[in-house]
């Protein structure tokens, strides 16, 4: 039924309108977004999320409308703990407040190609091997591990190997220019700016998560289709979601925990799935049980998290 492409050319389409109407509109001028119109264009953006999957639901069935839920809250909740890495690269490169949209815009371009172009191999690649799913499995129950129980140090944006090849070939300039990539010296040579270092991390940054979310995606469901309209709306609303969660960095203490615990059970039921040949209870029950425990997790996160904040950060 999504395997048309037909649906494909649909959705497409309209996801484009929306990175237009994202771009051209929302983030065309140099703005300070506040907490409220953060929170506002969030739920519009979680509201076109809701009737994507509305459609999935009407226009396909049950099943594959909670396997589209379940993925865009994995991916939503694997997003929210990669915004924390993008606080520490707009601080380090001293981004001001103005420019933080534009740049975020241009990560949510990026990160929908680095999305596309895995989902793609990963499609290609498991349809062929199978067993390729036990490897995936793996792969997400040791980022469990990392996760849950190794202290991930902060990442230093001078150390990414972009930026390092990039310098060796083009000066920067040590200020700002609007969110120009490029300008002309005293010099009248071309150097790059602040503004472009810190989209290029954002995207190479980008790459590394798409690395960590795609998998888990692939052991929710095997449709290509809902893999990729269920990743490209949880990335779509991210903007916004950076400056809610900017002010609200008690309220996921717990999330990593969350987090490893989701991949961990993910990447178990990859494995169990595989060696058993299917589903043990039913494909009907097991997404609906899958859902469940996913937002069950997500949800005791946060309330712990409220509930034991972090003193050392009141």
């Amino acid at each position: 039924m999504f395997d048309s492409l037909y649906i494909w050319l649909i959705f497409n389409v309209f996801l484009a309108v929306l990175l237009f109407f994202d771009f051209a509109i929302l983030s065309r001028k140099e703005k300070v977004i506040e907490f409220r119109q953060a929170g506002l264009l969030t739920v519009f953006w979680k509201s076109i999320a809701a009737l994507v999957g509305l459609w999935i639901f009407l226009y396909g069935n049950t099943e594959l409308g909670i396997e589209y839920t379940t993925a865009f809250l994995s991916e939503l909740a694997l997003s929210i703990d990669n915004l924390f890495v993008f606080i520490i690269i707009f601080n380090y490169f001293s981004v001001p407040d103005s420019l933080k949209m534009r740049a975020l815009t241009f990560g949510i371009v990026g990160a929908l190609i680095a999305r596309a172009i895995f989902i793609a191999v990963g499609v290609a690649i498991i349809s062929k091997f199978g067993w390729v799913m036990i490897i995936l499995g793996i792969f997400l129950i040791f980022t469990a591990y990392k996760l849950a129980f190794k202290k991930n140090k902060d990442p230093d944006p001078k150390n990414n190997i972009l930026v390092k090849i990039f310098s060796k070939f083009m000066k920067v300039s040590d200020k700002y220019q609007g969110y120009k990539f490029f300008i002309r010296s005293n010099s009248k040579k071309i150097i790059a700016t602040p503004f472009f270092l810190t989209v290029l991390v954002l995207a190479s940054t980008d790459i590394v998560f798409a690395v960590d979310s795609i998998p888990t995606v692939f052991g929710i469901t095997d449709n290509a289709f809902i893999v990729w309209s269920s990743n490209a709306m949880a990335v779509l609303g991210l903007r916004p979601l950076f400056f809610l969660i900017a002010n609200m960095v008690n309220l996921f203490r717990f999330l990593q925990f969350g987090l490893a615990t989701i991949l961990f059970f993910i990447g178990s039921k990859m494995i169990f799935e595989h060696l058993h040949h299917g589903h043990i209870v039913g494909p009907q029950s097991d997404v609906f049980i899958s859902m469940g425990i996913i937002i069950g997790i997500l949800l005791f996160s946060i309330l712990a998290s409220i509930l034991l904040p972090n003193k050392n950060k009141l």
